[in-house]
């Protein structure tokens, strides 16, 4: 299928790093802008890794990259709840950083339900300063829990309206669910990451909750950019819904 367009694409949900038991080869910052490049790219925000699963800070991936491509790299700060930073560490971190945008929720692989209060004070820095959240959400876990579902969801829109929370994976197995969610909270938003992949999804959720819902997001490098960007041109939707998706909605939560 031939397509082109006359802007940049933003990507809301990637990685950087190896993973266990992943094969990803091209894994660093230098690999990933020129694939960027190549695949229409402007902008990436990203979680490493090993910030996400290593116990401790080692946070050094993403501030590195943030640093050397201040105009390509937006990061997340990721929060384990099981070794929680406190708000001051948080505080401190955005301070020195102005790359990070937001943080990185994954209530699942972490055991540690999204309602528990080990997120509180995470919840709070976000909502105070009306921060990105990018939660990983799954109607059931691997673990056969439900730490991020869409009855969690909906009570953490309504108490913290000023998080911009984007829904990683839109709740996979409650996706109309999450779809009913982005409707009715403005501060909700749905994430294409491995959901674009069922067929017709994307139609049902641009006639659901609205294009202006719904954020390209890839989970690169784990996943290619090119993937999402067939889904979402091959998708009966409108150019300007495309662009939507593609770009505009990320760029005015980045306030670009």
């Amino acid at each position: 299928m031939q397509w082109s367009a006359d802007y940049k694409f933003i990507d809301v949900h990637t990685h950087m790093g190896p993973q266990y038991p992943v094969y990803v080869p091209e894994n660093d910052v230098d690999s990933m802008v020129r694939y960027m490049d190549e695949c229409n790219i402007e902008y990436i925000i990203s979680a490493p890794m090993q910030d996400l699963f290593v116990t401790g800070f080692c946070r050094e991936d993403i501030t590195d990259a943030m640093r050397r491509y201040p105009n390509r790299v937006k990061g997340y700060f990721s929060f384990n709840p099981n070794v929680p930073a406190s708000a001051m560490e948080m505080e401190k971190a955005f301070a020195e950083n102005p790359g990070y945008v937001g943080l990185k929720f994954l209530p699942d692989y972490h055991r540690t339900n999204i309602t528990d209060p080990k997120f509180e004070e995470a919840l709070a820095f976000a909502n105070e300063n009306e921060l990105l959240l990018l939660s990983h959400t799954w109607g059931l876990s691997m673990q056969g829990e439900q730490c991020n579902s869409a009855d969690k969801i909906a009570m953490i829109l309504e108490k913290y309206p000023k998080i911009n929370f984007i829904m990683g994976h839109s709740i996979q197995g409650q996706t109309e669910l999450a779809i009913d969610l982005a409707k009715t909270y403005r501060n909700a938003y749905l994430d294409l990451c491995d959901t674009g992949r069922f067929y017709g999804i994307i139609e049902k959720m641009v006639d659901g909750a609205g294009a202006d819902r719904i954020l390209y997001a890839t989970d690169a490098p784990l996943q290619g950019y090119r993937f999402i960007q067939g889904a979402v041109f091959s998708a009966d939707i409108t150019e300007e819904q495309r662009r939507m998706i593609f770009r505009d909605n990320a760029a005015r939560l980045l306030k670009l």
